[in-house]
């Protein structure tokens, strides 16, 4: 079993977004995946309440309570954290996970907040996690916007790998309000989309299964 932490203090950047979409992927190819939700928002869960019962199978658990039992046979756990946690929580976390994922969009709020998390996590959480691999994940990303270039330049010099441009599509509005991920939909739908997913999906698995 491999997991998958997604966190960033910032609210509205992608987390379940990342999270329910990455889910989709290691289903669609049959490997056996849970979401563990650690929001109180339970967006997740809601999310998964809604995939049909004709979709691939994913797992969901609430994790704020307690420490799911998950069954023997998952593969893959994502973890989705709530905006704001404590760094203390994430530390906690850092200690059961192989890789951690930090979306983040392509505004000047959301690259301050974020430059700022980076910042703690490597001085107070990762130096103590030294085995744990992050990186960033831009969302939403629009080639030509002059915010986009901005997220380019902070990316040239933080301290961790910048892993891959998600682009800002309808069609995670579309999969997402029926219970799906664009990796559930026609190929030929999404495939622009998809494209944006390879660097991401070949660096967590070079990760995990080292």
């Amino acid at each position: 079993m491999r997991s998958i932490l997604i966190v960033n203090p910032k609210g509205g950047c992608g987390k379940t977004t990342l999270t329910t979409n990455l889910a989709s992927f290691y289903a669609v190819w049959d490997v056996p995946v849970a979401i563990v939700d650690l929001d109180p928002q339970k967006s997740s869960l809601d999310w998964l309440r809604a995939r049909p019962s004709h979709a691939s199978k994913i797992h969901g658990f609430s994790g704020l309570n307690c420490k799911p039992k998950l069954p023997h046979n998952v593969r893959r756990v994502i973890y989705d954290v709530p905006a704001r946690p404590q760094l203390s929580a994430i530390s906690k976390l850092i200690d059961v996970v192989d890789v951690v994922l930090i979306p983040v969009l392509p505004s000047a709020i959301d690259v301050r907040v974020t430059a700022k998390f980076i910042a703690d996590l490597l001085i107070k959480v990762k130096v103590r996690h030294k085995s744990v691999k992050v990186a960033i994940v831009g969302n939403r990303m629009q080639m030509n916007y002059k915010s986009t270039k901005e997220l380019d330049n902070f990316l040239m010099n933080a301290d961790i790998p910048f892993i891959a441009k998600l682009r800002a599509s309808q069609k995670y509005v579309q999969s997402a309000s029926n219970g799906l991920g664009i990796f559930d939909m026609l190929p030929s739908a999404v495939k622009q989309d998809v494209e944006t997913w390879k660097p991401l999906l070949k660096w967590i698995e070079q990760v995990i299964i080292r």
